[in-house]
């Protein structure tokens, strides 16, 4: 009895992370094969655990955590790890460390409560093994119990077998492990398809050339907002549900709402993404053409030449500048921006990170800096801007929220609401401190959403919302309806003319077309949309986010079927707002050229044919330099010989190259040589360096190598360290200069350091203060006075509001500050105007503030426990031999 009771517990722990799964796909609950499938499972490992309970318990283990960290990366990628990853997890040398901390990372921000049942479930099963110590079950009752399971996956096959025959089966019939299966048979159908696909394209290459016979339509639109400055915003994670979208009262976007009264706003836009995600959106709106749905184009095809809107632009006497507020290398954005076309681009290395939202730097900031850097380009002038802080899983801090929300609308849609809302509000920001700077005068302000926010675990609570009708045969349609995006485009000047017609279907392929035919330009030769304003009504839009030969019309939806038979498809009336049957006819022939759209996109990326002969001048010219990295890796570059290895991004990139791309070893080592060829310097992955082989200085400017060098035998160096008395003599005058102590910051102050720094404003802090709190407010201007100086044993904590009065000098901002040392808390925090400016590291951390514009200019931390230079951001690892430096 007490076997049958294991075999149920094993059954319930197994059952129960499948329907995990199921809800998070938005799927229902569970399928009779996945009852079968958990059987079998119940039995085979009560099995395993009459020779052995260690085995069975590793197993079930093992089991445990493939199962949760494919529920936490389907709850942020929308999929399943893929094989290749697995892989990759497993036997690519420091693969498995560095992912394992990410993942930890990752799942700090999307496990939930609830995940506790399925800790209680694998204990559950734990238990029951260490109770009965393994006995076996009764040789009868096993053979009866296998044999019934055993004719019930027969008879599941007799019923599945049309299904399992022409590969129409769901991938996740019979649950996570058996979906990999059916995944391969898949992924090798589509890859004979693909194949015999190209093969044609190559033909028609071979005999016609690639020609896009579509002809500038110039109708009264075109050219109308001709010379006019160019500000394109991808907003993150926004769905067009959300314009004029009330929520218990209150608008969720009344900004953009406003707009989109006043302007051209079009209604029907659909997002186009596959594994790339946002930079598939990039590549769609600035080229015209579909992601790739086996490859991400900017970790694979980051060496083709492209003609898009920012090439075009900049032909046509254009300034185009990008700008994103997160790290410059995910992605690969340093490099895909420049080989978009753009002369540089600004990422989170270029901003001051002195206001964060959802961890990240807050939009309100990334818009606010950014004017500053729009301030300064040449018109006409092309601003490409990523948005961030609605990205998910919309964790945005409470005292942001802009929205007054009960606690009866579900969790995760209430938060989506605010973090979007908080963007809303930083758009307007913006757009009122362009025009307040007089930079919206005979500018074209548009922005579109790059892809949808809820996740398919929170559709069916959406869909309530919404009053969507629900039902597993719309199941699919209704999610294709909630990938629509809005795509707003807005200016100052007022046009006289017949409105579009702002309910024409599209994409965001159309997004680039539209703008050139505004701006009176030519078109994107190798584009696959067109322009809004002479789009036809019956125009058919592949969706390449769907099952290849989905598509959207006016009137239509198909979602395809995994299988590729058309027969399997589902077609929702959109008129009629019910199902149809996929019977031949016009749909069917929409389905085939959507499939011939995708494939050719593809081809023309993969085989580098987007540029014609005569324009490839053009395009070698508009590239300055084809990889380009962060500031200080630039400065790095610039001082290293040719021998010595440089790592040029952060060491969680380095393994999203592997991870989020790139399938094999090969795909990393040709970007890793590319970026040698073009800059003639030692440039190496992290992920593929073998550390123990090495003797070669490596140089770097991610924190997060150090720890890990360090365990190798490395010392680690700052590169041409800059000391604090220098460092703090470089500072224009007439700023205030706020220090805050965490630790210790103490240890370096000997007599004669001391004597050096009471020079710059520093006078009570030595040695006798070991690990003590420390403030201190330095007026900087022509010499250096301070204005309040501070130790303590204890926490130093004050507040001084704007125009407070210190030793005369009246502050421009309100301050305020936390100091404790290691013997009073170890905490560093500083608040200027409400904006946290402190990195909280060991020793000093520095804000420097101008005092005539009231706003952070600078901050900069020296660990003047183990050092008397300023942290850079500069590193050298070294092994064996030291190098002359200063060690860390």
């Amino acid at each position: 009895m007490s076997a049958l009771l294991i075999c149920l517990a094993i059954f319930i722990w197994h059952l129960t992370w499948n329907m995990a799964l199921n809800k998070v796909r938005g799927l229902k609950w569970v399928s009779l094969e996945q009852i079968i499938v958990s059987s079998l499972t119940s039995i085979i490992i009560k099995i395993i655990a009459g020779w052995s309970i260690y085995p069975a318990m590793i197993l079930v283990l093992f089991v445990t955590i493939a199962y949760f960290i494919n529920m936490i990366h389907f709850r942020y990628f929308g999929n399943i790890v893929a094989a290749f990853q697995v892989k990759q997890f497993l036997f690519v040398k420091g693969t498995a460390k560095t992912n394992g901390s990410m993942l930890f990372q990752a799942a700090g921000r999307l496990v939930r409560w609830s995940d506790i049942y399925y800790l209680i479930t694998f204990s559950e099963v734990i238990i029951a093994f260490i109770v009965t110590n393994g006995e076996k079950a009764s040789p009868s009752i096993l053979w009866w119990t296998l044999n019934v399971v055993l004719a019930m996956v027969i008879l599941i096959t007799i019923r599945q077998m049309n299904r399992l025959s022409n590969g129409s089966m769901p991938i996740h019939t019979f649950g996570m492990f058996v979906s990999y299966y059916f995944t391969w048979i898949m992924d090798r159908r589509r890859s004979l398809e693909q194949a015999q696909i190209q093969e044609d394209f190559q033909k028609e290459y071979a005999s016609n050339g690639i020609v896009n016979e579509d002809r500038l339509i110039e109708d009264s639109w075109f050219g109308k907002y001709k010379g006019m400055n160019v500000i394109l915003i991808q907003l993150e994670s926004f769905q067009q549900f959300l314009l004029h979208y009330k929520v218990e009262g209150q608008e969720v976007t009344p900004f953009m709402n406003r707009l989109a009264r006043e302007n051209i706003a079009f209604t029907d836009i659909f997002s186009q993404f596959s594994r790339g995600h946002t930079s598939d959106a990039e590549l769609a709106s600035l080229h015209s053409l579909y992601a790739m749905q086996n490859d991400v184009v900017n970790y694979k095809h980051y060496d083709k030449k492209f003609y898009g809107l920012p090439k075009i632009l900049r032909k046509h006497g254009y300034e185009s500048m990008a700008y994103h507020g997160y790290k410059g290398d995910f992605y690969n954005r340093r490099t895909m921006m420049n080989t978009h076309g753009f002369e540089r681009f600004f990422s989170e290395e270029d901003y001051l990170l002195q206001d964060k939202a959802s961890s990240w730097l807050s939009d309100f900031s990334f818009f606010e800096q950014s004017v500053e850097k729009i301030k300064k380009m040449k018109k006409p002038f092309f601003s490409f801007m990523i948005s961030l802080t609605s990205h998910f899983p919309f964790k945005l801090e409470e005292r942001l929220w802009g929205l007054k929300l009960s606690k009866d609308l579900p969790e995760f849609l209430s938060l989506y609401y605010q973090s979007v809302n908080y963007t809303d509000r930083a758009l307007q920001f913006f757009y009122e401190s362009l025009k307040q700077e007089g930079l919206m005068e005979n500018t074209v302000f548009a922005f579109y959403g790059d892809h949808e926010g809820v996740s398919p675990e929170h559709l069916a609570s959406l869909y309530d919302e919404l009053g969507i009708q629900q039902s597993n045969m719309l199941k699919s349609t209704n999610r294709m309806r909630m990938a629509q995006v809005p795509f707003i485009i807005a200016t100052d000047n007022d046009v006289a003319i017949e409105s579009p017609d702002l309910n024409i279907v599209g994409s965001t392929l159309d997004v680039g077309p539209t703008l050139l035919h505004l701006l009176g330009l030519p078109k994107i030769s190798y584009g696959m949309g067109t322009s809004l304003f002479t789009a036809d009504k019956d125009r058919i839009i592949p969706l390449v986010q769907f099952p290849n030969g989905s598509f959207a019309t006016t009137h239509t939806l198909l979602y395809a079927s995994d299988s590729g038979e058309y027969v399997n498809s589902t077609i929702f009336d959109r008129d009629k707002e019910t199902i149809v049957l996929p019977v031949s006819g016009e749909n069917k022939k929409a389905y085939e050229f959507s499939k011939q759209q995708i494939s050719r996109s593809a081809y023309l990326i993969s085989n580098d044919k987007l540029v014609i002969e005569e324009k490839a001048d053009d395009v070698e010219t508009a590239i300055v330099v084809s990889a380009q990295f962060s500031t200080n890796i630039e400065q790095i570059l610039s001082l290293v010989n040719d021998d010595s290895i440089v790592l040029p991004i952060p060491l969680a990139l380095d393994q999203g190259h592997m991870n989020v791309a790139i399938n094999d070893l090969s795909g990393i080592s040709k970007l890793e040589e590319y970026y040698r060829v073009q800059r003639k310097k030692n440039i190496r992955f992290f992920s593929i360096l073998d550390l123990d082989a090495n003797d070669k200085p490596i140089y770097f400017e991610d924190k997060f190598y150090i720890d890990v060098l360090r365990k190798k035998g490395h010392k680690i160096e700052l590169v041409n360290p800059i000391t604090l008395p220098a460092y703090l003599q470089s500072l224009p005058d007439h700023v205030l200069v706020v220090a805050v102590a965490k630790d210790d910051a103490a240890h370096q102050f000997t007599e004669s350091f001391l004597e050096t720094m009471s020079k710059y404003g520093i006078n009570k802090l030595n040695r006798t203060k070991y690990r003590h709190s420390y403030v201190n407010l330095i007026y900087k201007n022509k010499g250096f006075m301070s204005l309040y100086e501070k130790t303590s044993e204890h926490s130093i904590d004050h507040h001084w509001e704007k125009n407070s009065i210190l030793n005369g000098v009246s502050l421009p901002v309100d301050v305020k500050l936390r100091s404790q040392g290691a013997l009073s808390g170890n905490k560093a925090e500083l608040f200027v105007n409400q904006v946290p400016c402190c990195s909280n590291e060991r020793g000093l951390n520095f804000a420097v503030i101008d005092m005539r514009k009231g706003n952070v200019i600078e901050q900069f931390v020296a660990d003047t426990f183990s050092t008397t230079y300023i942290d850079n951001g500069m590193y050298r690892a070294i092994k064996e031999i030291p190098i002359p430096g200063v060690i860390l």
